[in-house]
């Protein structure tokens, strides 16, 4: 969001937050790192998120994120996971990139459950593009001579308590919380990246070849108040899922997803909009591209991450 002032302060954009995704729960590694290397194989994704589709200069995202046990040929005896992430993100003239690097490491409690800790490190780039900003004073030789960019470090960390029918995660993203770093527009442009905490839960019943798993997700980012998710899935063998989120003050996502063969796998979401926005928009649409590498003689679809 960017805010206008006068004075002293000719242009602030503050509290910029990370993307949202409707689809957490079919690659929830993308919010917490803890989650790399959960399954036997190389799980590569690709996604993009178009939201509030027909209104201008609304957010537009698109991710990959790929990870893997470090020993795939002794999963059962592996304990430790290697994965990254990068994302782009615009929503008008801001730009937010990331790129991280994570390592998780996977400690059995007991025969049926396990706990993960996972860490990220990276990089985060803001850039604004001056043009596409209304200036109070365009002839301000600041906005002609300024380098409205910024670069930065990146932090994240989680845990996840997982068994083969249930899930109990904590993440946080941008620890490195504040102003970053300095630059010749640093007095007329301040970007801030918020803190960002999630904590997820999720139990999977089987009834014949149905699996049904309610879960939900707390997210709090301050200044803004505590926001939460409730989500219902539902699939059917290893062959076909759907499901629907409701979003506190937000309304509410259909999503399906078909497992092609062991390596292939897609899902697709749309967000239908219950605020004001929904007069000026035809809803947000987010779809993913799953890749199991070096899958080929295993399972169609996730045995831990469901």
């Amino acid at each position: 969001m960017l805010i206008f002032a006068g004075g002293w302060l000719p242009l602030a954009a503050v509290a910029q937050q990370l993307p949202h995704y409707t689809m957490y729960m079919a690659n929830n590694y993308v919010l917490n790192p803890a989650l790399a290397g959960i399954e036997p194989y190389i799980d590569l994704k690709l996604a993009a998120r178009s939201q509030w589709t027909g209104i201008n200069d609304a957010p537009k995202t698109l991710y990959a994120t790929i990870h893997s046990p470090l020993n795939r040929r002794d999963f059962a005896n592996n304990r430790i996971g290697i994965g990254g992430k990068v994302f782009m993100d615009q929503t008008g003239p801001i730009l937010l990139s990331v790129a991280e690097l994570n390592a998780a490491y996977h400690l059995p409690l007991n025969d049926v459950y396990r706990l993960s800790f996972g860490v990220g490190v990276g990089v985060n780039y803001h850039r604004l593009d001056i043009a596409k900003v209304r200036l109070k004073d365009p002839n301000d030789p600041i906005y002609a001579t300024a380098d409205f960019t910024k670069v930065a470090p990146a932090a994240s960390a989680g845990l996840w308590f997982y068994s083969s029918n249930l899930y109990m995660g904590v993440a946080a993203q941008h620890l490195l919380e504040g102003d970053f770093g300095t630059s010749a527009a640093s007095d007329a442009l301040q970007l801030e990246m918020q803190r960002h905490f999630f904590a997820t839960a999720g139990y999977r019943f089987r009834l014949g070849d149905f699996y049904f798993t309610p879960s939900a997700m707390l997210k709090f980012i301050r200044p803004a108040p505590l926001a939460y998710d409730v989500n219902l899935k539902g699939q059917f063998s290893d062959v076909f899922w759907a499901g629907v989120t409701w979003r506190h003050r937000d309304g509410v996502a259909a999503m399906a997803g078909f497992f092609i063969s062991s390596t292939l796998n897609v899902a697709y979401s749309y967000d239908f909009i219950n605020s004001d926005l929904r007069r000026h928009s035809l809803g947000s649409h987010e779809i993913i591209l799953g890749i199991n590498l070096s899958n080929e003689k295993g399972p169609k679809c996730p045995t831990i991450v469901w």
